[in-house]
């Protein structure tokens, strides 16, 4: 199967190539770990091979100066071929991902979604907020519950979107996502959607936050086995990895 590049070496070799075309890639991780410069690592490699990228930001944080500092002097370019899209509610979010086929063609190479979870967590936070008071509450409850399922359904719609698309156009697509701890497993935490990003993804790779680096780990890949990892440090051309 044909592989594009992550945009680093060291990560090509760790992932035997590079990212697996036709199919979702998730990078999951807590806040600060690195999974927006992975996702813009490859983006801007992608734009260097002449392809188009479809970066579908719903956290609102990518700089242009970080994009600047990844792409050195052809930065201009890399931002022509890069179309950001930012959903700012996760009706907005299942609404453009429904409709990402009609922005499809063959100069489109890579498609980013970061991240696909956190309008999703707000979503469901709305979902579970309570009111004190008998019948009302009962109404209330099932009224949340019915809103919960909604939003699981929601998120299943986008990700097999997602996987259609990887697999018809045959290009990959990132897909980062965010996690929560796990209080009776506390030696790891859990994928934000869990079971549903699991069955959509052919390759999981977690990362963490180990003090003055980062941690690699991959948890699923279709050729390469479970628990290879390696540590990186976020530096200003992007990530480089820690030897030992």
């Amino acid at each position: 199967m044909a592989k594009i590049s992550t945009g680093v070496k060291f990560l090509d070799n760790f992932l035997d190539g590079g990212y697996d075309t036709e199919v979702v890639t998730t990078i999951y991780g807590p806040s600060g770990s690195g999974k927006t410069n992975f996702c813009l690592l490859a983006a801007v490699h992608a734009t260097h091979a002449g392809k188009k990228v479809l970066f579908v930001d719903t956290e609102g944080g990518i700089a242009v100066e970080r994009i600047k500092q990844l792409s050195s002097k052809n930065y201009e370019k890399v931002l022509q071929r890069i179309m950001f899209f930012n959903p700012t509610t996760f009706a907005e979010q299942d609404q453009f991902l429904g409709k990402l086929k009609n922005l499809m063609n063959d100069k489109v190479g890579l498609i980013v979604v970061d991240s696909v979870s956190m309008l999703y967590r707000v979503e469901l936070g709305r979902s579970r907020n309570e009111i004190a008071g008998g019948e009302e509450q009962k109404k209330e409850s099932a009224h949340q519950n019915e809103g919960i399922q909604d939003a699981n359904a929601a998120l299943g719609r986008q990700l097999a979107a997602l996987v259609g698309l990887a697999r018809k156009k045959h290009i990959p697509v990132l897909v980062t996502n965010q996690v929560y701890a796990d209080f009776k497993q506390q030696e790891q935490v859990k994928m934000v959607g869990g079971d549903l990003l699991k069955y959509s993804s052919k390759c999981l790779m977690e990362l963490q936050k180990l003090g003055t680096c980062r941690g690699l780990i991959l948890r699923k890949h279709r050729s390469l086995p479970e628990g290879k990892n390696l540590k990186f440090r976020i530096v200003q051309e992007g990530v480089e990895e820690v030897k030992g």
